[in-house]
């Protein structure tokens, strides 16, 4: 059996095509935990564009049907958000974050996932803890206890967020080919909005006036989403 010299008159490695061990796990890691690689500033500003556009047509449609006027900016803080307007604004947030971040991008792909898994742990988890909290209110043994409360929202919101996740990755790849998205501390920003209830409950002082900025932090899923390489 004959092999392939090298300048010096010895062995060429047969793996060399092949990456080395760390690399494949620096790779592995990277995927699984969202650690981005560097985005162009162009991209960057796409994204943002994109997302600050989706959730601003989603305040104006807020805004129409609770009757409040736009014409003085300040009005945006007095929209109110209940489980069919945070899904309104999430959405439109994500979506207008990927479609702009995918102009001129040949990430498609990977942007259209991360935003699959934006929405769904922006969605998801709310949908866990909203019967939950009307179960807990209604009830006259648990309505008055802060305690009982505050741990019921919490157990949904982390129920919610893992099966966000599971889900998420299920879509975009139902055949297990790549490593699972998992959860990073990042992404719990999407369900703010949910912990502020907790807080707001437990009589925490501005937690209620915070909860005005929740477009602000939907603009952050879908910039995320419409960055993600």
């Amino acid at each position: 059996m004959s092999y392939q010299l090298n300048i010096n008159n010895t062995p060429a490695k047969p793996f060399n095509s092949f990456k080395s061990a760390p690399k494949v796990k620096k790779g592995y890691m990277n995927y699984r935990y969202h650690n981005s690689e560097a985005v162009e500033t162009h991209t960057k500003v796409k994204a943002l564009a994109g997302s600050v556009l989706g959730a601003g047509i989603s305040a104006a449609i807020v805004a129409k049907t609770q009757k409040v006027k736009l014409s003085n900016p300040l009005n945006l803080f007095k929209l109110k958000y209940g489980v069919k307007e945070l899904i309104a604004v999430s959405s439109l947030s994500i979506i207008g974050g990927v479609i702009g971040g995918m102009i001129g991008s040949n990430k498609k792909k990977e942007k259209m996932d991360e935003g699959v898994f934006q929405f769904m742990n922006a969605t998801v988890p709310l949908l866990f803890v909203h019967p939950v909290t009307k179960f807990l209110e209604n009830s006259k043994s648990l309505k008055d206890n802060k305690i009982a409360r505050i741990v019921g929202i919490a157990a949904s919101l982390l129920v919610g967020m893992k099966g966000a996740a599971v889900l998420s990755n299920f879509i975009n790849d139902p055949n297990d080919k790549v490593p699972d998205r998992k959860l990073t501390m990042k992404d719990a920003v999407a369900n703010i909005d949910d912990a502020l209830g907790a807080l707001a409950i437990a009589k925490v002082p501005f937690a209620d006036k915070v909860e005005k900025i929740i477009p602000l932090i939907f603009v952050w899923c879908g910039y995320r989403a419409g960055q993600s390489n």
